[in-house]
């Protein structure tokens, strides 16, 4: 493809060099830079990119896309050989004024926009994102759609899985994903798009068919600092909905935003999407709640560990729902996943189709060995996801409610009195242990959670994470839960640079088998 074409759509404040230079590759790493690429630098939250432009150079790169006007008299342009390209001509500089962006629309440019020929559904909030993906997928599965879905478990289209290294993959990737899925036969994606995703400008370009906002509590503010920069971040993926294309066969054909209505910020999303809109004009919203009044709501609540019954009451109509996946949290990402189905226009009946056949690894996953007490790994690593699923999980137990949880390392030091506080009055008793600790020392993670716990309240530090399983087990008598947080779908545990196999899904059944052959 020609540099010329590469750069369809992308600000440009300068460019020296060769325009119809034929590129045959693009690199925002410089390791990956080969003969003939572009390499895209701008300054990154650790490593400034632009300090790599001579590696990527060195190893064939024609064309430079940078933020800083660039000066490299030990590189002249035209560049001589051996470093030349295909044709010898030396490197081609283009200045941008923002590098993130120009790389997500590079990136879509190189695979041809794969985006503009998918249906495009983009989930964001705090909580709740992978499931109402899941949730979403299936009612599509249902509709007869060919579903791509990008999100935190993995990303995969048909029977294709492609493990994820972030939620919501780097815009070069995410691009190349999407083409994948559109030649695999993909006519609709569903996707988590983060908020560091967003900040990041990773799906830039892209716009949405649907855009879902779950809801919004403490997290990530090592990366953004204060909620209302978090929510700023959110509301970017709404400022992505189509605008006047038949998209769907909901209100006027626009991109339509389903809000959570018991969620203060959906407020503040609104307001900023009738800001944004052009006078005249009113985003299609639908908006859905278990509380407040909301165009989706639900009644006739009915959860226990084998069932979660309700009633789905919409615009077109209700429609009773008996979900595989259980915890009361789940209606709201049952109804945000229906609200996105109406949106296309997809018929209640099959909609309950769809959500009845859903399953989610790793969200209130029950581990049933035939045991006489009950045992959930569940995903929630955040104050929030913890209350939902200890409340969840309070409602239908019997006996004593068990938690075992830790806190990853090198990320929101701000949460762990918090999540140590909900724990500890929530749950009967708790067992306090590693996550992820990642680059810091379990032991003082710990700490900084035990701080927060209840004064007087009965609890164990056991550092090791599969020992606190298997203490949570060994405790845990006819009647009880024990709920074992913050992992959920993830098969592995991280210490400083090192991974290992850590799932906690199989070691609560190991200890399960256990307990039950040494009981026999």
């Amino acid at each position: 493809m020609k540099l010329q074409q590469l750069l369809n759509g992308i600000d440009v404040i300068s460019i020296v060099g060769d325009l119809d230079r034929e590129i045959d590759g693009i690199a925002y790493d410089s390791r990956q830079s080969k003969r003939n690429f572009v390499f895209v630098c701008y300054q990154g939250v650790a490593v400034d990119g632009h300090e790599y432009i001579s590696d990527a150079i060195v190893k064939g790169a024609t064309a430079v896309v940078s933020e800083k006007e660039l000066s490299l008299p030990s590189f002249p342009t035209p560049l001589p050989s051996p470093h030349a390209g295909r044709e010898g001509e030396g490197v081609t500089w283009v200045q941008v004024k923002d590098g993130r962006l120009a790389l997500a629309l590079l990136a879509a440019n190189w695979y041809n926009v794969p985006a503009a020929k998918l249906k495009m559904i983009g989930i964001t909030g705090t909580n709740g994102k992978t499931s109402t993906a899941y949730f979403t997928q299936a009612i599509f599965t249902a509709a007869g759609f060919k579903m791509g879905i990008l999100g935190s478990i993995g990303h995969k289209v048909g029977s294709k899985f492609f493990p994820a290294a972030t939620t919501t993959p780097q815009a070069l990737q995410l691009q190349q994903l999407l083409r994948e899925m559109l030649n695999d036969g993909a006519d609709s994606v569903v996707m988590e798009v983060t908020s560091h995703s967003l900040a990041q400008k990773r799906v830039a370009g892209i716009q949405f068919d649907a855009a879902v906002f779950t809801n919004l509590t403490q997290d990530h503010l090592d990366f953004h600092e204060d909620m209302q920069s978090y929510l700023n971040a959110k509301v970017e993926l709404f400022r992505q909905l189509k605008k006047g294309q038949p998209s769907a066969p909901f209100g006027k054909g626009e991109g339509v935003a389903i809000l959570n209505a018991d969620d203060d910020a959906s407020q503040y999303i609104m307001q900023r999407l009738a800001l944004e809109r052009s006078e005249g004009t009113e985003a299609p919203i639908l908006t859905y709640g278990v509380k407040k009044p909301a165009n989706l709501y639900v009644k006739n609540v009915d959860s226990t560990l084998s069932r979660l019954k309700f009633t789905i009451i919409t615009p077109r109509g209700e429609t009773d729902v008996n979900l595989k996946l259980l915890g009361e949290y789940n209606l709201y990402n049952a109804l945000a996943a229906t609200g996105v189905g109406l949106s296309f226009g997809i018929e209640l009946d099959v909609i309950k189709t769809g959500l009845e056949s859903a399953v989610v690894p790793g969200r209130f996953e029950l581990v049933d060995c035939g045991q006489d007490f009950a045992v959930v790994v569940d995903y929630a690593h955040t104050p929030d996801a913890l209350e939902r699923l200890l409340s969840a999980a309070r409602k239908i137990t019997q006996g004593r409610l068990i938690c075992v949880f830790g806190c990853g390392g090198d990320r929101d030091k701000g949460k762990r009195p918090i999540m140590g506080r909900i724990a500890s009055e929530i749950a009967d008793h708790v067992i306090i242990t590693s996550d992820n600790p990642r680059t810091e020392v379990p032991a003082q993670i710990i700490a900084e959670i035990e701080a927060g716990v209840k004064s007087g309240k009965n609890y164990d530090v056991i550092v090791d994470r599969s020992s606190a399983i298997a203490r949570g087990i060994e405790i845990a008598r006819s009647g009880d839960l024990v709920a074992i947080a913050g992992k959920g779908h993830e098969n592995y545990q991280d210490f400083g640079n090192k991974r290992i196999h850590f799932d906690d899904r199989e070691v609560a059944a190991e200890y399960i088998v256990k307990k039950l052959n040494r009981d026999e």
